[in-house]
């Protein structure tokens, strides 16, 4: 036992998240478009869209910045016309967003930004213009680690302490890396030329990830799928294109456990044609983003209690939350809904798309993380004239995680498939895939500081050698050897326990031992 009045504080650096920003920002959108001459005039609607995509983000001064892309799609026919047309614009927005910090903050932050269509309102003005209004909901999450000194040992002045075995996070690195991918997309020979490109969707996932040599080395594909307006109706075109990248970042270590996310941030298809004039190639360009975090982990014993059995002992306690390592999600769960034509026969359809949207993210109430949302449902198909006919409802849908996450999944669409189940209704099934990795969190109550006086003396109850304590089932050895002011391994050893708590109730003898 230490009897030296040398006093020593051992202390351990941790790290603890930070939540720098958890807030929704709105973007108004507005278009009056007039078509061009080569576009014939507007007589009726079928669908207006808003995809959102950051192109840009940046962190720097306490302020982050980020450029939005609005892809605004409005698909309508002509009068006496069974044909498509599609027409596309694209607005850009540059938003900031100022960022608390005090400059104790480590590494790049993490940011999460999405956004969504509030509401979009697409009506003619005339035949040929069209006016455009809406507004757009952007969730902005932006997480970053702090450190803090915590203690994992006391010594001098008869101090006693109790430790717990913790594994934290010690290192997070993250890296971005924006690539181009380019790649072309042929119609088979058994389907007609194309028209024009009505609607494109690219859903990027990683294969394979991985680090060497302080270099992330990282495999994913892209898969494009393509509907396009064609002579009596409409096509689908679907393509998967492999990509392969190298990114460097200061801190990577072979070891560390690994996260990459990938997303397609722009994308242009373009129709080219052929010696005849026929549309049969698309060239697709994209550019693709991968977001890294690499974890490394340590474990050591911290400080959750301390007393002297001599001295009075000041402490401050914390309940802190520990970032641990990366929990890894990968689930998937179905949606169905049925669309029903308002008026008239379904004959044809031609696609079937989903888009989750007002996606929420909460503690289940027995455990876990709670998943939920909207599915918009949208069908192209034609009636019994053979004009083509837009189908759209909006269905709930709910996923129940087993583990606790600091965010949510990203949520795509593994798959869409649709029945046509009567002559007025279209039946569509759809698998939504919950993916990611989140940096676990622990909250543990440790030891910040302590302090002993030894100047002054707890004051000695009357002296005895050997005293008896009568413990009850639950009871802690060392809560009872804290309150004896005497030493916990003393009480352990004089009464042969095995363990720190009692299984029944039993008669103690507890030494006098400073």
């Amino acid at each position: 036992m230490l009897q030296s009045n040398d006093w020593k504080l051992l202390r351990q650096r941790v790290l603890t998240p930070v939540t720098l920003a958890d807030t929704v920002q709105e973007q108004s959108v507005e278009l009056d478009y007039v078509l061009p001459d080569y576009y014939p005039d507007f007589f009726r609607l079928l669908h207006c869209s808003a995809e959102t995509a950051v192109t840009r983000r940046q962190y720097r001064d306490g302020q982050l910045v980020y450029d939005l892309c609005v892809r605004l799609t409005v698909l309508y026919c002509a009068q006496d016309s069974s044909t498509v047309q599609s027409v596309t614009q694209q607005l850009e927005y540059t938003k900031q967003l100022p960022l608390p910090g005090d400059g104790s903050l480590t590494g790049t932050p993490r940011v999460r930004i999405s956004a969504e269509t509030a509401y979009l309102n697409c009506r003619a003005v005339s035949s040929r213009r069209i006016d455009l209004r809406g507004a757009l909901r952007i969730a902005v999450h932006v997480t970053a680690e702090q450190p803090r000194e915590v203690l994992r040992g006391a010594e001098g002045l008869h101090i006693q302490t109790r430790s717990e075995a913790v594994r934290y996070a010690e290192t997070v690195v993250r890296t971005e890396k924006t690539f181009p991918l380019s790649e072309t997309l042929e119609v088979p020979p058994a389907q007609p030329a194309m028209l024009s490109v009505l609607r494109d969707a690219v859903s990027v996932r990683i294969t394979e990830a991985r680090i060497a040599a302080g270099k992330l080395l990282c495999k994913g594909e892209a898969a494009v799928t393509l509907l396009y307006a064609a002579a009596g109706g409409a096509e689908t075109l679907q393509a998967v294109f492999p990509f392969s990248q190298i990114a460097e970042q200061a801190g990577l270590r072979d070891e560390m456990p690994l996260t990459v996310r990938a997303e397609a941030v722009s994308r242009l298809m373009t129709p080219e044609a052929q010696g005849d004039g026929d549309l049969r190639t698309v060239r697709c360009d994209m550019q693709i983003r991968l977001t890294a975090e690499a974890c490394e982990t340590a474990g050591a014993d911290l400080l959750t209690d301390a007393y002297s059995t001599v001295h009075p002992v000041q402490m401050q306690s914390e309940q802190i939350p520990l970032l641990t390592a990366p929990a890894a999600v990968q689930e998937e769960t179905e949606c169905r809904a049925v669309l029903t034509a308002p008026e008239g026969c379904i004959t044809q359809v031609y696609a079937a798309w989903a888009v989750p949207e007002q996606i929420a993210c909460c503690d289940a109430p027995a455990g876990g993380t709670q998943i939920s949302g909207m599915l918009r449902c949208c069908v192209l198909a034609a009636d019994a004239d053979g004009m083509p006919l837009m189908l759209e409802d909006t269905v709930p849908f709910s996923a129940a995680l087993s583990a606790v996450l600091s965010d949510r999944p990203e949520i795509a669409v593994g798959s869409c498939s649709y029945t046509l189940t009567g002559t007025d209704a279209v039946t569509v099934q759809t698998v939504l895939r919950l993916s990611g990795n989140f940096p676990g969190v622990k909250q543990v109550t440790l030891l910040t500081d302590l302090s002993a006086d030894p100047d002054s003396r707890i004051p000695a109850a009357d002296d005895y050698a050997l005293r008896l304590y009568y413990g009850q089932p639950g009871e802690s050895l060392w809560e009872i050897a804290k309150q004896c002011h005497t030493v916990p391994d003393a009480v352990r050893a004089e009464n042969d326990a095995a363990g720190d708590v009692l299984t029944e109730a039993q008669m103690l003898l507890i030494p006098n031992v400073k």
